[in-house]
């Protein structure tokens, strides 16, 4: 984690300027050039960093979620401590693959997610096997699209746990509020990774407002 960073002061331009660069990463289409100010243009790549690392945790909490369901309707455990500890070493896998292919998706999510929820008895069973995949990939894709009440619930826990952090600052307080929103959906241990991606929106904010701060004002003014 980088130094402390300053909550929003309240003030107006600093806390446009902080939500408009999280409005933007937290969009479903990429940041293009285009669809960014003069002000911001120098800072597409980083921008780009935060939304492809804001869309990762997305994925990788829809991916919790959807397991620990899945382990719950089956009742493959029935002790709970046991299935969290389970869904809690298969995150950290599905964390380690996104981190290491930017092209792994679906099928090698579920590949992963297969090994942690079947007992030697089913291992052996490759058609039990095969359609516990295949309802895992239906439940995930679908949970996946923008619209679906999953998605849409995960998608806002991130976006307000984020906000947290770019309004509150990275510090006690701002983290109690990422971790408050993504504790909702099973994603406590994300808190870092959304930290780390709002510390990013901050700096570009805070360089921004102290840099064009007096466009900006003319700018709010004449709104």
């Amino acid at each position: 984690m980088c130094n402390q960073q300053p909550k929003c002061n309240g003030e107006r331009v600093d806390l446009l300027v902080r939500l408009g660069l999280l409005k933007l990463v937290s969009g479903i289409s990429g940041i293009t050039e285009e669809s960014l100010p003069e002000t911001l243009k120098l800072n597409l790549s980083r921008l780009r960093a935060v939304q492809a690392q804001i869309q990762k945790i997305i994925v990788i909490s829809t991916s919790f979620l959807v397991f620990r369901q899945i382990l719950m309707s089956e009742q493959a455990l029935v002790n709970p401590v046991e299935m969290e500890n389970i869904a809690v070493r298969c995150g950290k896998e599905v964390l380690e693959l996104l981190d290491r292919s930017e092209e792994a998706g679906v099928e090698e999510i579920v590949e992963i997610m297969s090994g942690f929820s079947r007992d030697g008895e089913e291992a052996s069973n490759t058609n039990k096997l095969q359609s516990w995949k295949a309802v895992m990939s239906r439940m995930l894709v679908k949970s996946l699209q923008a619209g679906d009440t999953v998605f849409e619930r995960i998608s806002h826990a991130v976006y307000l746990a984020t906000r947290g952090v770019v309004l509150a600052g990275n510090g006690p307080q701002g983290r109690k509020l990422a971790e408050m929103a993504l504790r909702r959906v099973g994603a406590v241990d994300l808190t870092d990774r959304v930290v780390a991606a709002a510390e990013i929106l901050v700096a570009v904010a805070t360089v921004s407002v102290n840099v064009h701060g007096q466009w900006y004002k003319y700018l709010t003014d004449n709104m």
